[in-house]
């Protein structure tokens, strides 16, 4: 009856929890020379660790649904005038820019076009 109250009234306290932690683990290596021998030796402390978990309500947010009021306007808004725009004058165009002709290149008929070496003479000894 006494633990029919308890899970009813949500306090029942979850158990501890006692596992292995490797990431607390520790080792000791310890070295020693016995004559002219090496000898040694390792020291290992495994880590546990106590995991109580946490049982708490977690609140959760609840959808709200919203409807904007009607929005009113004036009666009669006041008309708007505008003043009349500027007069620009007209500028006439820039005058157009003239260059002196490009010097003409002079072409030689008597160069041929494509240049062949002469071949070695040969000599007969």
């Amino acid at each position: 009856m006494a633990l029919a109250t308890v899970a009813s009234a949500g306090v029942i306290a979850p158990a501890t929890v006692v596992a292995r932690a490797p990431a607390f683990d520790s080792a000791v290596i310890k070295s020693d020379r016995l004559g002219g021998n090496f000898a040694y030796s390792v020291s290992e402390n495994h880590a546990y660790a106590a995991h109580t978990p946490i049982v708490q309500h977690v609140a959760t947010p609840v959808a709200v649904s919203y409807s904007a009021p009607a929005v009113t306007y004036a009666a009669a808004a006041p008309a708007v005038t505008y003043a009349a725009a500027p007069a620009y004058r007209h500028v006439a165009a820039a005058p157009a820019i003239t260059y002196a002709a490009a010097p003409a290149y002079h072409h030689y008929a008597g160069v041929p076009a494509v240049y062949a070496a002469a071949a070695p003479a040969v000599v007969k000894a």
